[in-house]
């Protein structure tokens, strides 16, 4: 699966003219090799070889991630130690290893010859300023970033999974909401039961918030706000992980709803849907957008809608594309996306769906299938 992937890597490479690249975000490093952790891709166009830079006690771990990604034979592992360690020491049972002492910069350096052209995706300044002492950079994590816009099918079905975990872990909390349960004890029960269902762990801190509190787009669930008996909102913002991909999905339900609620839903409902519809390869993120909030328009809630539409999801929770007014992104087929208007009203209350979307060659498939309107 990924073999295709270390191939878009390499021809990058060739099409910038460098003499290689170096990719050193967690993120990208885990796209590229199955390995998540601190490290460093190094493909070295003279050699035609790709290494995977680790630190020593990372060493097993990325050898095992090479092993499941069925990766061994096309990329190196080299363990890496500052410092150097006492001799004698085995870092796999065969003493088959290549261990290297120096600062990850300085190995690196030692693979490239001085002067030539380095394409570099990190998020480490002090990284790009050594290498450059030595070489000329290139920062290329913006086209590293829209690789992995554009999802594999085999990306999509984990994503899939990590939406049908979320929203099982979603209807067990539903179903658990008594009026003496916190925020925090129902937020404590999703991330239970992601757990419980195979996530390695959440996309992002879950969301649970009550009553007033769903006026803030970050609600931090409180181990003290209490349901109540009084009809009130609830939203619930959740996300899995699953085999290093994630889900992200927004539902608003009240038990006993008033007619203000309903109607706030209801168009916020209309304007998930209006945008989804307009979602199609070629689209601008910005035109999506402009479809949501027009239909918000319509009901006199545009001015509570305070945020972006969307998002892309995969790796992170956050990726490219970002769906808002400034967005001129042209989605693209296989990208997976958000779409997540929000009506926060001041001292009332907030309400926010949110779906999860794939751009397909004919439109968009909504991934997400947990019924939207919950009164």
């Amino acid at each position: 699966m990924r073999h295709a992937l270390l191939q878009k890597l390499r021809s990058l490479a060739e099409q910038r003219n460098a003499c290689g690249i170096v990719v050193s975000t967690e993120a990208s490093v885990f796209y590229f090799t199955g390995f998540r952790g601190p490290g460093y891709l190094v493909y070295s166009i003279a050699d035609d070889s790709f290494t995977l830079l680790v630190p020593a006690l990372e060493f097993l771990r990325a050898k095992k991630a090479l092993t499941e990604e069925a990766l061994e034979g096309y990329l190196d592992v080299v363990a890496f130690t500052p410092y150097g360690l006492p001799g004698g020491l085995a870092l796999d049972a065969t003493d088959d290893y290549k261990l290297v002492t120096g600062r990850a910069s300085d190995v690196i350096s030692s693979m490239f010859q001085d002067g030539c052209k380095l394409l570099v995706e990190t998020d480490s300044i002090t990284l790009v300023k050594k290498l450059e002492k030595s070489f000329t950079v290139e920062d290329v994590s913006g086209a590293v970033e829209d690789m992995r816009a554009t999802k594999e099918p085999w990306e999509i079905e984990r994503i899939e999974v990590a939406t049908e975990i979320a929203e099982a872990a979603l209807n067990t909390a539903i179903s658990s909401l008594e009026a003496d349960m916190s925020e925090a004890e129902i937020a404590a029960i999703i991330e239970y039961e992601m757990r419980r269902r195979g996530a390695i762990d959440h996309a992002f801190p879950t969301i649970v918030a009550f009553g007033e509190n769903t006026v803030y787009p970050h609600a931090e669930p409180s181990p003290r706000r209490v349901l109540g008996y009084k009809p009130q909102p609830v939203l619930i913002d959740l996300g899995a992980v699953y085999k290093g991909y994630c889900s992200d999905i927004t539902r608003t339900l009240m038990d006993g709803a008033t007619t203000e609620f309903r109607k706030v839903a209801e168009a916020v409902h209309e304007a998930v849907y209006t945008a989804i519809d307009a979602i199609r390869p070629g689209v601008s993120a910005h035109e999506v957008y402009e479809a949501a909030r027009r239909v918000l328009a319509s009901n006199g809630l545009d001015k509570y809608f305070i945020h972006s539409l969307g998002h892309g999801v995969g790796i992170e929770v956050h990726e490219k594309p970002r769906i808002s007014y400034r967005s001129d992104v042209e989605l693209r087929e296989g990208m997976v996306v958000t779409v997540e208007p929000g009506v926060y009203i001041p001292g009332k209350f907030g309400v926010r769906i949110e779906e999860l979307v794939l751009v397909t060659r004919k439109g968009a498939r909504v991934l997400s299938r947990f019924p939207s309107i919950l009164w």
